[in-house]
């Protein structure tokens, strides 16, 4: 999910997560408290999992944000999540539910903040936003696992905004594997990864987000 300020208590849960009933699993890790210790070790698996795809891709790390983990509905309720499996908050946190405890929907959201970390303030459009965070968590729902990884192609525009995406991504669940479709096929034929943290760097001093929407395949 998008990069984004939610409501209160959410943004108050991130800058005290201990105020809202976590207690700190490892350095910048919360949880619930009395988990049992296989729980435990799950959720530090995940994150060290989902910490390695985003340093492996961005080249290293910019960013270190904390991470509050629930593994009960109840808990996610209380910190302020909804029905999302995960979520970024205000570019220093994530946030992840019981269904979102699971390397691929971490890094997802660990890349939303990297990215923004980077760009220094500068924009990107949303479609390019969330479509390099499925490329960075290697999503299978949303991409093929070798060669042209499109598993959907469009050629209609994308949604640009915060705002029009959400509204677009509500009504077409097939709107990530269509961003991630067209930054894996970009990535792809620009010098993958590199081409990425280049392009990054480039909009981090003020550069101008380039046209690097491409036609469909074939």
């Amino acid at each position: 999910m998008a990069l984004t300020a939610i409501a209160f208590p959410s943004v108050a849960s991130t800058t005290c997560p201990g105020c809202y009933g976590l207690v700190r699993l490892q350095p910048g890790v919360y949880t619930e408290p009395g988990l049992p210790s296989d729980r435990r070790r799950h959720v530090a698996e995940v994150i060290e999992q989902a910490n390695k795809r985003v340093g492996d891709f961005f080249g290293g790390r910019k960013s270190a944000p904390d991470i509050l983990v629930c593994l009960s509905d109840d808990c996610y309720r209380r910190i302020g999540g909804g029905r999302e499996r995960g979520i970024a908050v205000l570019d220093r946190a994530v946030m992840l539910s019981p269904r979102g405890v699971d390397p691929v929907i971490a890094s997802h959201e660990l890349s939303h903040v990297e990215l923004h970390a980077r760009l220094k303030g500068a924009d990107v459009p949303q479609w390019f936003d969330e479509g390099l965070a499925v490329l960075v968590s290697d999503d299978p729902r949303y991409l093929a696992p070798t060669g042209d990884r499109c598993l959907l192609d469009s050629r209609q525009p994308l949604p640009a905004t915060l705002d029009d995406w959400l509204r677009a991504a509500s009504a077409d669940a097939r709107l990530y594997a269509k961003a991630a479709c067209q930054v894996s096929r970009w990535a792809g034929t620009s010098g993958g990864k590199e081409a990425v943290r280049t392009l990054i760097e480039r909009l981090a001093t003020g550069q101008a987000f380039p046209d690097i929407q491409m036609p469909a395949a074939g």
